[in-house]
């Protein structure tokens, strides 16, 4: 008799540990659905923050350019710190351009660039991209030789 209930504490405290590590599994599996779809979500964000900035991609008109200046100066004014701000350049300085960096991103930088675009030209449009968040951080506006626009 000693030995049947040894065994049923065994069976017991086995049926336990599988109890317990599929409920571990359940977790888990639920946890990290959760995670996927929050970097999802992430990245949907990070392509609409860009998508105010990156629909001036290439090239454009000088009309459209002092647009892009405008709505620079104007996300720039709203920006909680530094980080958050975007610079404005007449020449490209790479693809790389660090949200820490503050060069071209005051009102009177963005204005200046602005009064010194025309309509009638034509610009390319290119951008800096922060390496570790993905986002806009620098916009290239480089005058083009050509007069036709894109």
């Amino acid at each position: 008799m000693e030995n049947a209930s040894k065994a049923l504490i065994i069976a017991g405290a086995i049926l336990l540990a599988i109890a317990i590590i599929g409920i571990g599994m359940f977790v888990y599996n639920n946890v990290s659905g959760t995670i996927r779809d929050a970097a999802d979500i992430s990245t949907e964000q990070i392509n609409a923050y860009n998508q105010t900035f990156t629909t001036y991609q290439g090239n454009i008109r000088g009309s459209a350019a002092k647009t892009l200046c405008d709505v620079v100066r104007n996300h720039n004014l709203g920006a909680q710190d530094d980080s958050e701000k975007v610079a404005v350049f007449t020449e490209s300085k790479g693809a790389e351009y660090r949200a820490a960096q503050t060069a071209g991103t005051t009102t009177t930088e963005i204005n200046t660039v602005n009064t010194g675009l025309q309509s009638g030209k034509t610009y390319n449009v290119s951008f800096g991209f922060d390496p570790d968040s993905g986002l806009v951080t620098a916009v290239y506006i480089v005058e083009q030789n050509g007069n036709a626009a894109g």
